[in-house]
């Protein structure tokens, strides 16, 4: 689907991190934006620096945990535009703790936030976009989406989820020749903002050799890249992600052994602990 001067893009977790690199890569498409997040001042602060750029940005403060939130913005998106055109499932969280410690709480959290919310949206807008006879849906996910991450057994579900439910939509909406396209972004280590900045600022962690990290300018571009040539997926790493892939569906005890030896859970233990020595435990 080509993007077009005027276009309509929804984009969650527009406030900070991988969904302000998303949101101006839209803006150079001269799209206009809905930005959702629930940090209001992170999205005015956004919206200030595109409106600068002439691009038409409206800001919908949202919990996306909230079912409710979720149809209001939708609604919102709709009466300001008339249309969605794109929707970029963008709003998600880590959560890198030894499973054994892992509250009930956390886990409906999680799952609500970063598995349930792209889902329900996706519904929304799916029929807003069949009357404009257009539309492309972006699932942003992780590696994690398509390997296993020690000490993340929340957030590699949940990936893993978004991946599987992207693959999914894309199946049926080549068997029903629905005018709409979806695609899974599976970013890796990613310098300057996200999951990863956050860790290395906090812990002192370093990326393993084998993945190492980008930008995370990248992923904008890759978000505007996937919508235009209606990619499946997209992986944004340096690391040989899909032979790694490759090699744990098709020998998953080498895959396992192979990942022992090049110490692969090391980052994540040095992250865990240091959280579980956080919380006094």
């Amino acid at each position: 689907m080509q993007l077009n001067k005027g276009d309509i893009a929804i984009v969650t977790g527009a406030s900070r991190g991988l969904g302000v690199f998303i949101a101006r890569a839209l803006a150079k498409k001269g799209m206009s934006l809905v930005l959702a997040a629930r940090s209001e001042q992170g999205l005015t602060k956004l919206a200030e620096e595109l409106r600068v750029q002439q691009v038409d940005v409206l800001t919908v403060p949202t919990d996306v945990a909230d079912v409710a939130a979720l149809r209001a913005l939708v609604d919102a998106a709709v009466q300001r535009f008339g249309r969605i055109d794109v929707l970029v499932n963008n709003a998600g969280f880590a959560y890198t703790f030894p499973y054994d410690h892992v509250e009930n709480a956390e886990i409906q959290h999680m799952v609500a936030v970063n598995l349930t919310a792209p889902m329900l949206l996706t519904r929304l807008v799916m029929p807003i976009m069949f009357a404009g006879k257009r539309g492309h849906i972006v699932n942003i996910a992780s590696l994690a989406g398509v390997l296993p991450t020690p000490y993340e057994e929340l957030y590699t579900a949940t990936k893993h989820g978004l991946v599987g439910f992207t693959r999914s939509l894309r199946a049926s909406i080549q068997d029903q020749g629905w005018p709409i396209g979806a695609s899974i972004i599976c970013p890796g280590f990613m310098d300057d903002a996200g999951i990863y900045e956050d860790f290395k600022q906090k812990y002192g962690v370093k990326a393993p050799a084998a993945l190492g990290s980008m930008s995370a300018s990248k992923v904008g571009d890759e978000v505007v890249r996937a919508i235009e040539e209606n990619l499946p997926n997209v992986f944004i790493t340096k690391g040989p992600v899909r032979v790694s892939a490759a090699l744990l569906a098709l020998a998953p005890r080498l895959f396992e052994s192979l990942s022992v030896r090049l110490k692969s859970a090391a980052l994540f233990r040095q992250i865990a602990l240091a959280r579980l020595k956080e919380h006094g435990e």
